[in-house]
């Protein structure tokens, strides 16, 4: 039995960030990780000539200052990890029923485009976007808080006094209070793949914290992921007394009381440490502590996100380029009702017509190390259900794969339809993953993406790293925010919180 002063459960980017800040400030560390690579979703995985990364495609937090800066700047990494920005003119595409529209960096710009495109809705548009202002210099006043902020403090209400009025609104609650007509309700939702919610369901504080990081720049690691991800990883194997195993998925968090006393892993090791930091989803760590956090209801209370159905696609003898592809992500919806675009596929598995997320790495940043030279790289994905997929696999395992061909092939079909003519012809390598690949390889919990589903209900003040017993702590996009920099952000402050006991 092997003992260290913190014990990390986990190297997703929460966790592998608060391990990384910890080593740096001299404490020996352990991480622990079920799969054989660090980073979560953040993690790249090689088929053939081939490098994907699993779930993410860009990322926000990278200006001087910001999140996933400032984690780099305190591991001395600024210089070693740079980051490619996505064109500021239109990082994002959004194609609703054919009709593409580019969202730039500047709130200001992008309202400026749509009330020039469709004046007759200039009203709308602007009480819109006087909101999602509004909204975001409250976020970002509150950023700046202590983190023990209590809304009992007057001053802490006044600052924050639009947080409270829109904090159970959805994103439909915003649009039906300005009478935002149909088509432009599609377009200013057209980033919902970012937190896979209809405008219906979303949280309007989430949308417009998403909408407002992206706003202040849309990045793409210059050397991709898996350089991102294991230069973070060897600020805590470079430390002396600190270690990442992997494979090592631990089997049983072993407590006495509110205090956890050691882990065991499916291998048969035990490892003891002062302290726990557990970057596995709060329902799974309850699951391994066993009746000591079962009672701590209030963290565990929460519906998961949504799966994706995600298709990685190596692409030979084709500039993507010359179809629409380049600098940006491109989001397709065949209509602008997105509330029935997501009900079609999560409520009736009808995924005939379905949005799309296209998204090129390869001509994000020039460097090598994803494909063959002269070959691209395109990732494609949408919403699906993970109980229909799971029951398949479950049941039937070779109709499982006929219904992933199927769905793929449909996808590819629209793919060159209304983009790449004779994208099958260049195709080199296809890969195809279900929410039921994400629970094998990411270990998520029904395949979920986001953690907890970015309702109202689960978006809030209370969301930061939690002090579970008296020496574990929660830190993951649940007990936090998701996204590259929302985990890291929780790392940061879980890290302040450490270093103050």
């Amino acid at each position: 039995m092997t003992h260290f002063d913190d014990l990390v459960i986990g190297s997703g980017m929460g966790g592998l960030t608060v391990a990384a800040l910890l080593a740096n400030a001299g404490r020996r560390v352990l991480v622990l990780e079920a799969h054989d690579v660090p980073g979560g979703y953040a993690h790249t995985f090689r088929t053939g000539d081939y490098r994907f990364c699993a779930q993410v495609h860009y990322i926000f937090g990278c200006g001087e200052g910001e999140t996933i800066h400032r984690l780099l700047d305190a591991l001395g990494l600024v210089d070693q990890v740079p980051f490619v920005r996505l064109d500021p003119e239109g990082f994002d595409h959004v194609v609703v029923a054919g009709q593409r529209h580019r969202i730039p960096n500047g709130l200001s710009k992008s309202r400026d485009r749509l009330i020039h495109r469709y004046p007759w809705a200039a009203q709308p548009i602007r009480a819109y976007f006087d909101v999602v202002r509004t909204i975001a210099d409250e976020l970002e006043r509150l950023d700046v808080l202590p983190e023990r902020f209590s809304l009992s403090l007057l001053p802490a209400v006044v600052r924050c006094r639009h947080l409270l009025r829109y904090m159970r609104w959805t994103l439909d609650d915003l649009y039906d209070s300005v009478g935002m007509p149909m088509l432009l309700r599609g377009v200013l939702a057209g980033q919902c793949g970012d937190y896979l919610l209809p405008p219906r369901d979303v949280s309007l504080l989430l949308h417009v914290a998403l909408v407002a990081n992206y706003d202040r720049g849309a990045y793409y690691p210059r050397h991709h992921y898996f350089h991102f991800v294991e230069s973070i990883a060897e600020a805590v194997r470079s430390r002396e007394g600190c270690t990442i195993l992997f494979e090592h998925e631990v089997e049983r968090i072993h407590t006495e009381g509110e205090r956890v006393v050691g882990v065991t892993t499916r291998n048969g090791q035990r490892f003891t440490a002062d302290r726990y930091v557990s970057n596995v989803d709060p329902r799974r760590t309850a699951e391994l502590a066993g009746g000591a956090l079962q009672r701590k209801s209030r963290l565990l209370d929460y519906d998961y996100s949504s799966g994706t159905f995600t298709m990685y696609l190596g692409v030979r003898g084709l500039d993507l380029r010359e179809h629409g592809f380049g600098s940006h992500n491109v989001w397709r919806y065949p209509h602008a009702d997105l509330n029935r675009v997501y009900d079609d596929q999560l409520l009736r598995h009808d995924l005939s017509d379905p949005w799309l997320f296209l998204s090129t790495p390869t001509l994000h940043s020039g460097e090598p190390g994803l494909c063959p030279e002269g070959d691209q790289i395109l990732e494609v994905a949408t919403s699906c259900d993970y109980d229909r997929f799971a029951n398949l696999r479950r049941s039937d395992r070779p109709a499982y794969n006929r219904e992933k061909k199927r769905i793929r092939d449909t996808i590819l079909d629209l793919i060159q339809a209304e983009y790449v003519p004779g994208l099958r012809d260049h195709l080199v390598m296809r890969v195809t993953g279900t929410p039921v690949t994400n629970e094998r390889y990411c270990f998520a919990p029904k395949g979920n993406s986001y953690g907890s589903a970015l309702t109202p209900a689960n978006v809030g003040f209370g969301r930061r790293p939690q002090r579970a017993l008296d020496n574990l702590w929660l830190v993951n996009a649940t007990a936090g925010f998701p996204s590259v920099a929302g985990t890291i952000g929780a790392g940061l402050r879980l890290f302040d919180e450490l270093s103050s006991r």
